[in-house]
C-alpha cells in the first residue's frame, strides 16, 4: 500500500532504508523531496516517492515537435516546442540538432532541400546528453507543417511534394506520414 506524502514529510530512517528517487536524507531521516506516492521497497530497501504529475524530461526514444530555426550544410537546428503525447512543457534543454545523416533514410546532399526555417517537424530523440540529437528517418517523422519560401502561405501535400495554392510553387521536404493533420 502506498501513502501520499508532501515535500519535507518524514518517510523512513537511514537505518532501515536507502533514499532513492523523490527523497533525500537529512540528519538520519529520509524525507520526501516531492509531493507524491511513497513506496518502501523491501527487496532493495529503498524509499521512493513517485510524483503525481512528473516533469516532462526528454529521454531517448521520445517523439517531439520542433520548429526549424536554422539550416546549415551538415545539420538542421531546431527549437523543441512540445513532446508528442505529453501536454506538459518540456523541462531542460529545448534546442536540438538533426545531422544530415539522420534527416532521411535516403541519401541527403542538401539539408536546405529537406527543411527550411519555420517548418514544424516531428522528430525522434536519439540522445539528450551532452546535447539533444534528433532523427527524422522513419516514415512517421518529418515536416508536419511547412510554409512557402516565396509567399509564406501554408503548403499542401501533393503526392511526395508540397504545393503552394497561392503562388503555384512546388517544394520538396521530408514529410511525415500525417503531414497537415497535426494540431497543437
Amino acid at each position: 500500500m502506498s501513502k501520499f506524502v508532501l515535500p519535507g514529510d518524514e518517510v523512513a530512517v537511514v537505518e532501515e532504508y536507502i533514499p532513492a528517487e523523490g527523497t533525500y536524507e537529512h540528519e538520519g531521516i529520509i524525507r520526501a523531496s516531492v509531493a507524491g506516492k511513497l513506496s518502501l521497497n523491501e527487496d532493495d530497501m529503498t524509499a521512493t516517492v513517485k510524483p503525481l504529475n512528473p516533469p516532462n524530461i526528454l529521454k531517448p526514444g521520445d517523439s517531439v515537435f520542433c520548429r526549424i530555426t536554422d539550416v546549415r550544410a551538415s545539420m538542421a537546428v531546431c527549437e523543441i516546442i512540445a513532446s508528442d503525447g505529453n501536454e506538459r512543457d518540456i523541462t531542460g534543454d529545448r534546442s536540438g540538432t538533426i545531422h544530415v545523416s539522420k534527416l532521411s533514410s535516403d541519401y541527403v546532399q542538401d539539408v536546405g532541400k529537406e527543411y527550411r526555417p519555420g517548418d514544424v517537424i516531428r522528430a525522434k530523440v536519439l540522445q539528450v546528453k551532452p546535447s539533444v540529437q534528433l532523427s527524422t528517418q522513419d516514415a512517421h517523422y518529418g515536416a508536419v507543417k511547412a510554409l512557402c519560401r516565396k509567399c509564406r502561405k501554408p503548403l499542401e501535400q501533393d503526392g511526395k511534394n508540397l504545393k503552394c495554392n497561392a503562388c503555384e510553387r512546388t517544394e520538396t521536404r521530408t514529410i511525415a506520414d500525417d503531414y497537415g493533420c497535426v494540431d497543437f
